[in-house]
């Protein structure tokens, strides 16, 4: 898939050379998407991550698409907010696990999970 353009807040165009994403926080809470601002293409890679992360039945919830760099902030090494030099990307604040259907035992086919 060719990368987007992406106009930064002062106008300068962006051009990232690949689109990836990571897990982030100290417990990997969350997951990272740098080089697209698109939250459908965003969503499928970090649903990935969230499922090697914490295994099947787990997605990335709550994004934000910003302008991120790896830098400092309370003297602690993260992913920090830059509109003038960081990159186009969508945090996914949390990985969650997905509600199954209530009620049924997801291994026996047409059998409720009440007895």
């Amino acid at each position: 898939m060719e990368p987007e353009t992406i106009q930064r807040p002062n106008g300068s165009p962006y051009r990232p050379r690949r689109v990836f994403a990571q897990a982030v926080g100290e417990e990997d809470e969350g997951v990272l998407v740098l080089g697209t601002h698109d939250l459908d293409r965003a969503q499928s890679l970090a649903d990935k991550v969230a499922r090697y992360i914490a295994g099947s039945g787990f997605v990335a919830v709550k994004p934000e698409a910003g302008w991120w760099r790896d830098g400092f902030e309370c003297g602690q090494r993260r992913w920090v907010t830059d509109e003038e030099h960081g990159r186009a990307g969508v945090l996914f604040r949390e990985i969650v696990e997905t509600e199954p259907l209530a009620g049924l035992n997801p291994w026996i086919e047409g059998e409720s999970g009440d007895g």
